[in-house]
């Protein structure tokens, strides 16, 4: 758990496996507390601080290359977690997608609804960039952090595809920062 100027507090929780949630930020600690409850056990403790340095990163502008943090997916329904993927793979930094559009991606042409589900319940915002999806009218839809967050990450998103590269993430395969 990290306190990020501009943001707020921000939380991981970790298994043997990868990160299992992100937590937004949140004007308070106890709040990011409140939502690792499941996760004080303390495993996979160095994933932990690796993938919140990352995130603070990522938040103060720079640009960071999320894919080689592992993820536990165990606590996602197998169809979210194919669409979770999908959107993580296909809709880099700086872009957006329509929720009609990710379910074309994904096969199921008329799941558009079933996507806005699949983002709602996502538990690694960021991680699996669920505020880059959007309606198909243009406006932000919603989001587990609320629509003035998703607004702010895009504006971040845009500000750095315009000022440089992504970065790695770790030094090799199955590392996280």
């Amino acid at each position: 758990m990290r306190k990020v100027e501009g943001w707020g507090w921000i939380g991981v929780g970790t298994t043997e496996k990868g990160v299992a949630r992100i937590v937004l930020p949140k004007s308070s600690k106890k709040a990011v507390e409140e939502a690792l409850r499941d996760f004080r056990n303390g495993v996979n403790q160095s994933l932990a601080e690796n993938c919140l340095q990352a995130i603070s990163r990522y938040l103060k502008g720079e640009p960071v290359n999320f894919e080689r943090i592992p993820i536990d997916w165990d606590f996602v329904p197998p169809v979210h977690r194919s669409i979770l993927l999908t959107l993580r793979k296909t809709v880099p930094l700086g872009q957006t997608i329509t929720y009609g559009e990710l379910a074309r991606r994904c096969g199921m042409s008329r799941a558009a609804r079933l996507v806005g589900q699949a983002m709602a319940k996502n538990p690694v915002p960021i991680l699996v960039p669920c505020h880059r999806v959007i309606r198909s009218d243009g406006s932000l839809g919603g989001f587990s952090g609320g629509i003035t967050l998703k607004r702010k990450l895009l504006d971040l998103e845009q500000r750095m595809q315009r000022n440089s590269p992504p970065t790695e993430v770790g030094g090799y395969e199955n590392e996280a920062c």
